[in-house]
C-alpha cells in the first residue's frame, strides 16, 4: 500500500515538473530590458527609461540582469563602474554608447582656475580617487613629473598633498589659465571587473560604442588571479586613449575584442593575460606616450602569465608604438605566455621590434607585414622579430616559436636573438621560414649556438656592417648541412637566398602583393600549416608556396 501511494506522488511530482517546464517553454524567459543613462538630462530619481534617465553608468549597472542594456546616451561621464551583475550565455549584460565619439567616460577634469601662490599654481578641491595614481596632463601630450615635496618644486613637475590640493610648474613658469589646456586626475579606471579595488567579478559583459579616456591607472581593469571569474567580455568599436597606464589591463579568458581603438596610452594599449582570447581588426597606435615607461610601451602585450594561451591576435594594425627612448614594440610575447596566434597583422614603426619573444614559446606567427620598424634606433636588439629572454622569472628561454610567410621590409634589422642560457636542442629552436627581409638597414646578431633555423628566408637589399649575407648566415646559423632542409643548394642558400627584387607590387605604398614576375613565387618550401595568405586565398597556388605573405594569383 505505502509503495502504491509513494509511486502516485511521484507521478503526481513528474506531472507538475512537466506543466511547468510547459508553461516556461511556451512563455519563454522574461523580456530583456533597456535601461537609459544621459550625463545632459539625467536626474538622481531617474527610473532609467527615456523619459526619465538615469544621470550615471554606475546607477544603473546596479539593477542590470542577464539580457539587459543599458543605452548611454552622449555626454560626459565622470565615473567609475565599479560593481554590477554579471549576464550569462546567450543573455550577457550590455553597456551601450549611442554614440562612440560624443559618449565619453573620462577620469580627470579640465582646470583653468589655478591661483599663482609664488611660483607654483595651486588648485584646491579636487578629490583624487588614489592619491598615488595621481597626474597632472598638459595638452594631451605630456605628464609633469610628480615631486615629493612641495618645495623648490621645478618646472615640469607637481605635487599633490594628502588633502587633495595640487602645486604645479610648468615648462618656461607658463601660465596654466592662458598658455594650455591642463587636465587633473580623479579617477582610477572606467570599468572594473574582479575583488580588487573595491569591484565585482563578473561575466558575459559586452561595453559597446564609446569612448573611454583620461584614466589614472586603466580604462578597464580585472582581476588576471581570477580569470575564469572574469571571463567572456566584449570590448565592441571602443576608442580607449590617454589613459595613464595601460588601455585595457587585463583581458581575461574567452573575451572577444573587435574594431576597437587603442591610442596614446602611457603603457600598452591592451594586455592579454587569459586563455582563448580574440583580438581581431583592432588598431593599436602611439602607446607609451607620455615618454618612457619602465614596463616598455606596446600595441599588444600577451602574457606574462602561463594563463595566456590559445589566444588568436589577427588582421589588426599596430603603428608608431613606443617612446622615442622607449621599448615600443608591435606585438611582445612575455615570460609564460604560449601557443597563441599571431596572423595576417600589420605592424608599422615603432621604436624597438616588430614581434618580441621574451620567453614566450610555441606560438605561430604567420602572413604578418612588418614595414619601418625602429629606423631610428642605433641599437642591436632593435629588430623586425626579436627572441630574448623571459624578464619575469623562470622559465627564461623562448623556444619552439614558428615564424612563416611574413613580409618585412625597411626594418632596422630583420632578426636579433639572444644567446641561449641552456642548451637548446634542434627541436627547440624558433623556425623562421618563408620569409621575405627587405631593404633592412643591418644583419642583427644571432648567437653562434642556435636558437632560430633559417628556412626557405629571402634577404633584398640588406646591408651588413661587417660582412655580406652569406658570410654573416654562415658565421652564425652554423655550417651544418643537417641544420637546414636537404637541397642540391648549400645551406645557406637554402636557408637564406638573395635576390636583386623581390617583386612587389607597390612597396613604397605599402601594396607587398607580387608582380607576375616575382622571383619568390613558387620558391618557398612546402609547409601545410600556413593553408592561406594574408589575403585569406589559398596557399600554394602554385606548385610550390610563394615566399612572404601572399601569394600571386593572376586575378
Amino acid at each position: 500500500m505505502q509503495s502504491r501511494e509513494q509511486d502516485k506522488l511521484q507521478e503526481i511530482r513528474r506531472r507538475a515538473v512537466a506543466a511547468i517546464a510547459l508553461v516556461l517553454l511556451v512563455s519563454g524567459p522574461l523580456p530583456a530590458k533597456t535601461y537609459h543613462v544621459d550625463a545632459v538630462k539625467g536626474a538622481d530619481a531617474g527610473r532609467g527609461t527615456r523619459e526619465r534617465p538615469f544621470k550615471t553608468i554606475a546607477e544603473a549597472s546596479e539593477v542590470l540582469e542577464p539580457g539587459d542594456k543599458v543605452a548611454i546616451h552622449p555626454g560626459i561621464y565622470h565615473e567609475q563602474i565599479m560593481r554590477g551583475r554579471s549576464g550569462r550565455e546567450g543573455s550577457p549584460v550590455v553597456y551601450e554608447g549611442i554614440d562612440r565619439d560624443t559618449v565619453i567616460l573620462r577620469g580627470s577634469v579640465k582646470v583653468k582656475d589655478w591661483e599663482k601662490e609664488g611660483p607654483c599654481w595651486v588648485k584646491r578641491g579636487l578629490t583624487p580617487y588614489t592619491h598615488e595614481n595621481s597626474f597632472v596632463m598638459v595638452d594631451e601630450s605630456r605628464l609633469l613629473t610628480r615631486a615629493a615635496s612641495p618645495a623648490d618644486l621645478e618646472e615640469n613637475h607637481f605635487h599633490l598633498d594628502p588633502e587633495g590640493v595640487y602645486r604645479i610648474r610648468l615648462a618656461y613658469d607658463a601660465d596654466p589659465n592662458r598658455d594650455h589646456e591642463v587636465e587633473v586626475y580623479e579617477l582610477d579606471f572606467a570599468f572594473n571587473a574582479g575583488d580588487e579595488w573595491g569591484g565585482t567579478a563578473k561575466k558575459w559583459i559586452v561595453i559597446r560604442n564609446m569612448t573611454i579616456e583620461k584614466y589614472g591607472a586603466n580604462a578597464i581593469s580585472t582581476d588576471a588571479r581570477n580569470p575564469t571569474d572574469n571571463s567572456h567580455w566584449e570590448l565592441d568599436r571602443l576608442t580607449v586613449r590617454y589613459n595613464a597606464a595601460e588601455g585595457v589591463f587585463h583581458c581575461l579568458d574567452d573575451w572577444y575584442v573587435h574594431d576597437c581603438l587603442f591610442t596614446r596610452n602611457g603603457c600598452h594599449g591592451c594586455q592579454l593575460n587569459g586563455a582563448r582570447i580574440r583580438f581581431v581588426r583592432n588598431t593599436c597606435s602611439d602607446n607609451e606616450w607620455f615618454g618612457v615607461n619602465h614596463d616598455g610601451g606596446c600595441g599588444l602585450l600577451i602574457g606574462p602569465d602561463e594563463t595566456a594561451h590559445s589566444c588568436v591576435v589577427k588582421d589588426n594594425l599596430f603603428k608608431d608604438n613606443g617612446a622615442p627612448n622607449g621599448y615600443g614594440c608591435g606585438i611582445y610575447l612575455e615570460g609564460r605566455s604560449h601557443g597563441n596566434l599571431i596572423e595576417g597583422n600589420v605592424i608599422v614603426g615603432g621604436t624597438a621590434s616588430g614581434i618580441a619573444f621574451y620567453g614566450s614559446s610555441h606560438n605561430r606567427v604567420f602572413n604578418n607585414v612588418l614595414k619601418d620598424i625602429a629606423l631610428g634606433r642605433d641599437w642591436i636588439w632593435a629588430a623586425a622579430f626579436v627572441v630574448d629572454h623571459s624578464l619575469e622569472g623562470l622559465p627564461t628561454q623562448s623556444v619552439a616559436n614558428v615564424v612563416a610567410h611574413n613580409t618585412v621590409s625597411g626594418c632596422r634589422s630583420p632578426v636579433a636573438a639572444a644567446a641561449p642560457k641552456r642548451a637548446i636542442g634542434s627541436g627547440e629552436r624558433n623556425r623562421f621560414i618563408n620569409n621575405v627581409f627587405s631593404g633592412c638597414l643591418t644583419l642583427g646578431p644571432i648567437p653562434l649556438e642556435p636558437v632560430v633555423s633559417m628556412e626557405g628566408n629571402v634577404l633584398h637589399s640588406c646591408p651588413s656592417r661587417e660582412m655580406t649575407a652569406v658570410e654573416w648566415l654562415r658565421s652564425r646559423l652554423g655550417r651544418s648541412e643537417g641544420d637546414f632542409p636537404s637541397s642540391r643548394q648549400s645551406a645557406s642558400e637554402t636557408a637564406l637566398k638573395t635576390v636583386t627584387d623581390p617583386g612587389f607590387v607597390a612597396r613604397d605604398k605599402g601594396d607587398f602583393r607580387l608582380r607576375s614576375d616575382s622571383p619568390l613565387i613558387d620558391t618557398g618550401i612546402h609547409f601545410p600549416e600556413v593553408k592561406r595568405d594574408a589575403a585569406g586565398r589559398p596557399r600554394p597556388a602554385g606548385k610550390a608556396p610563394d615566399v612572404g605573405a601572399y601569394e600571386y594569383y593572376h586575378d
